[in-house]
C-alpha cells in the first residue's frame, strides 16, 4: 500500500469519525497544532519517525506532551497510528486533513501578491470582492514582492489574475518591439 493511500484512508476515517461526533473543528485544530509541531521541530519528527522507540512509550510520551492540549479523538487517533506503525505519515496525514476540510467545507485558497503590505481596509475589501465574485468561501493570505512594481497578482487555486504593474509595462514593451 503506498503511503497517499494511507494518508487518505486514515484522514477520510478521521474526518468521518470526528464530523459524526461534532469534533471537526476542535480536531481541525488539533490538526494544526500536531502540523505546527512538525514543521517546527526536528527533535520532534525524529521521535515520531524513528522505529527505536517502542510504541508503548511513544503512546506515553505523546499523553504527557499533548493531553492537555488535543482533543481526546485527536490523542486516540495518534494512539492508533503509533500501533499500527504509521506515525512516520503524520506530516501527510497532517496535510491531507486540511486539504480535505477545505475542501468539504467549500473552502478555497487566495494568494495576494503585492509591491508593499496591503492596508487592513484594503485587504478587507479585496477578500470580500473575492468571495462575493467566486462565490466561496475564501483563505486570503498576502505576499510582498517588490518586483511587480504596483498592482497585484491574484492566484486562487488554478486561476491566476495578473494585473501588475510589471506585468502591463511587459505588455507594453512586447507591442512596441512587434510594431
Amino acid at each position: 500500500m503506498n503511503d497517499s493511500l494511507i494518508t487518505v484512508r486514515y484522514v477520510k476515517a478521521l474526518y468521518q469519525l470526528a464530523y459524526e461526533t461534532k469534533f471537526h473543528e476542535n480536531v481541525k485544530s488539533d490538526i494544526e497544532t500536531m502540523l505546527s509541531c512538525i514543521q517546527g521541530s526536528h527533535e520532534f519528527v525524529f521521535f515520531i519517525e524513528t522505529p527505536l522507540i517502542k510504541s508503548n512509550e511513544k503512546k506515553h510520551i505523546i499523553d504527557e506532551m499533548f493531553s492537555k492540549r488535543l482533543n481526546d479523538l485527536t490523542l486516540r487517533f495518534l494512539h492508533l497510528l503509533v500501533e499500527k506503525r504509521r506515525e512516520m505519515y503524520l506530516k501527510s496525514i497532517c496535510l491531507y486533513f486540511l486539504h480535505y476540510y477545505k475542501i468539504l467545507l467549500g473552502i478555497k485558497e487566495a494568494v495576494i501578491t503585492t509591491a508593499k503590505p496591503l492596508a487592513r481596509q484594503h485587504r478587507d475589501e479585496i477578500f470580500d470582492f473575492i468571495s462575493r465574485k467566486f462565490k466561496v468561501t475564501i483563505e486570503l493570505s498576502e505576499k510582498v514582492n517588490p518586483d511587480i512594481i504596483g498592482g497585484f497578482i491574484l492566484q486562487i487555486e488554478d486561476q491566476r489574475i495578473n494585473a501588475s504593474l510589471r506585468n502591463q509595462l511587459n505588455k507594453i514593451k512586447r507591442e512596441l518591439i512587434h510594431t
